[in-house]
């Protein structure tokens, strides 16, 4: 594991359980599969506050900026197929 994939895991861990359910798989699983501009912009993504993110991921409210759509499309498109299990 990369130092950069650790610090971001470490990132992840936002002490909200369904943040966590959300963030850590993708990490785990995915983040080193994205380009290097959506792995920084993910680390960007990682600077909202937790509300914000819980908003964005749980409550399914777009970013407020449309640089992060895409992204945050993808990882909840990602947790949704984990959660049916494809």
């Amino acid at each position: 594991m990369t130092d950069l994939k650790k610090k971001i895991l470490w990132q992840c861990r936002r002490g909200l359980w369904e943040l966590d359910q959300i963030l850590l798989p993708f990490v785990e699983n995915d983040f080193e599969h994205l380009n290097k501009e959506d792995q920084l912009l993910f680390q960007k993504l990682l600077q909202y506050e937790d509300i914000e993110l819980f908003d964005i991921f749980v409550n399914k409210i777009d970013p407020i900026d449309n640089e992060f759509r895409n992204l945050t499309v993808l990882i909840i498109d990602k947790h949704m197929k984990n959660q049916n299990g494809f």
